[in-house]
């Protein structure tokens, strides 16, 4: 018989050491996550309201018409046929009185509702870029183990009071599985086990150690994101009442050059349509006859 207590005393002191540093980096990101960055935002809506409203009206406009255009581009180079053709065609696509869901199909139907419509102007261009992702990636064997564990500890018809703690971790729990961070989910299992005494000194030498692996990718996790956390306004929001003057003039100014930056790339985008749509000069298309 060999004696494992001392094997298990020391795995048991390096499983204490590694969380007492991971708790301390888990601290500030609790704190960010959830005191700072909503303290942030209530005071960001009450601050600029008006810029707010603004950019987010800029921005689904941007958004709207930079997917029309690189649309009509795409279809144009690849068909090889004019840019200002298609657009003339989707905007008449658009103008058409379309039936209702509930209209006989067959009634009134005359050649012109039997046309076949253009080509479908909103299928998305296939994405050719070597470094796209594919669409699904097989997670691997460690996240899915540590997934399944996390889904039986939490879901709701295990039993337990279902807290708002526990509720927030069952929604970070499938963020972290849908992007399947191993680390993300080590995290959460051994915040999980620890705030309930699942592992003490008595635990066997193989789950101390795999905890303490586990504390470890914990700590990367919580690392990652505080270094991130780091470069946001809202890091330390709390903290720094006395610095909120200086933070308003410097988020005044980013909000104002972004307002103008979406401004003119808006402007472009509407240049660009109106050119589409303009009317071709009779001379232009004399002139366009003469040298074919």
């Amino acid at each position: 018989m060999v004696d494992q207590r001392p094997i298990q005393r020391a795995v048991w002191s390096e499983f204490h050491a590694a969380r007492k540093l991971h708790e301390k980096t888990a601290r500030d990101l609790h704190r960010h996550e959830e005191t700072d960055t909503p303290a942030f935002e209530r005071w960001l809506h009450a601050s600029f309201p008006t810029r707010l409203t603004a950019l987010r009206e800029l921005h689904q406009h941007v958004e709207r018409f930079s997917r029309d255009v690189e649309i009509a581009q795409y279809l144009a180079a690849v068909s090889g046929r004019s840019v200002k053709k298609i657009w003339r065609e989707h905007k008449e696509h658009l103008a058409r009185p379309q039936p209702a869901a509930n209209d006989d199909p067959a009634a009134g139907s005359t050649p012109e509702n039997d046309s076949p419509p253009p080509e479908d102007f909103y299928e998305e261009p296939p994405d050719f870029s070597p470094f796209a992702r594919p669409a699904s990636e097989p997670p691997a064997d460690a996240a899915r183990d540590l997934y399944r564990r996390l889904v039986q500890r939490l879901h709701p018809d295990r039993g337990g009071e279902w807290t708002p703690v526990r509720e927030r971790l069952w929604h970070e729990v499938q963020q972290a599985w849908d992007a399947r961070d191993t680390d993300w989910l080590a995290r959460l299992e051994i915040e999980w086990e620890t705030a309930h005494d699942l592992i003490n000194e008595s635990s066997s030498i193989d789950r101390l150690r795999r905890a303490v692996q586990e504390l470890h990718a914990a700590r990367r996790d919580t690392e990652r994101k505080l270094r991130a956390y780091r470069k946001t306004a809202a890091w330390r929001f709390t903290l720094s009442e006395n610095k909120r003057a200086k933070l308003h003039r410097r988020i005044e100014s980013e909000m104002d050059h972004d307002i103008d930056v979406l401004e003119r790339q808006l402007d472009y985008l509407k240049t660009t349509i109106a050119a589409w749509e303009a009317p071709t000069s009779s001379r232009g298309a004399r002139s366009s006859r003469r040298s074919v």
